[in-house]
């Protein structure tokens, strides 16, 4: 895929990460959930009859193609992304949709922000190595597929594709990179191998307890509770 083709239709990924365990989300929590989730079907589900996966689509740092999100594209995606479907490897001609994004947030850790949406997938047969393989961590990474107008250089403040400069090249010391601008769609969400931004999520039960402890936390240890014996640490 070229350059070119790169600034218009753009891959970008996260790390698949899981529901909120019981003991971390209220009655009142599922139940929200559960009516937003229903606003997609036809007829009214019932929770077992699907699972729900947490995941990052985008977020507004540099990333392997040199390209970033700025802050207020993010939140035009943000509320572009519910309804819109789940696939496999951008897969939008040979095959139909593994799930629906219900629900979406902008997540800020740092100077770092992200759009964090919710999808369910159906409990299904044909469903069922699907949500063996995210919920065993095998597939772990996804990406966006979306479309927008103007790729911003970080230099000139020109459109990249007509200016002198080259993404990941070096001018007066300042790394060169463009800014994706004018989200046009948000196309899809895609579990993939491996995408271009670089970012690794954690499920959600880890991210409550970095959000309690800090990036180096507490070790949850299998009986429950915390081991202050032991730390993780995100390098």
């Amino acid at each position: 895929m070229s350059i070119i083709d790169r600034l218009c239709l753009g891959e970008r990924w996260g790390e698949v990460v899981s529901v909120l365990p019981e003991n971390l989300s209220t009655e009142q929590d599922r139940n929200i959930e559960h009516a937003e989730i229903n606003q997609f079907t036809l007829r009214p589900l019932t929770p077992e009859e699907y699972v729900v996966f947490t995941l990052d689509l985008c977020h507004n740092q540099v990333d392997r193609h040199f390209s970033c999100f700025p802050e207020d594209e993010l939140d035009a995606i943000n509320k572009k992304v519910p309804g819109r479907p789940l696939m496999e490897r951008h897969d939008v001609r040979g095959s139909l949709p593994r799930g629906t994004f219900f629900h979406s947030a902008l997540h800020q850790h740092g100077d770092r922000v992200s759009v964090r949406p919710k999808v369910y997938v159906l409990r299904l047969e044909e469903n069922r190595n699907f949500i063996a393989n995210i919920e065993g961590g095998v597939y772990r990474e996804t990406s966006i597929g979306f479309s927008f107008s103007f790729p911003e250089c970080s230099v000139c403040g020109q459109d990249i594709r007509r200016c002198v400069h080259v993404p990941g090249e070096k001018y007066e010391g300042r790394m060169c990179f463009y800014r994706m601008r004018g989200v046009q769609d948000v196309l899809e969400g895609s579990v993939v191998a491996c995408g271009s931004q670089g970012t690794s999520f954690v499920s959600d039960i880890r991210s409550y307890w970095l959000e309690q402890l800090g990036e180096k936390g507490f070790y949850l240890s299998p009986q429950g509770g915390i081991e202050k014996s032991c730390v993780w640490c995100k390098e």
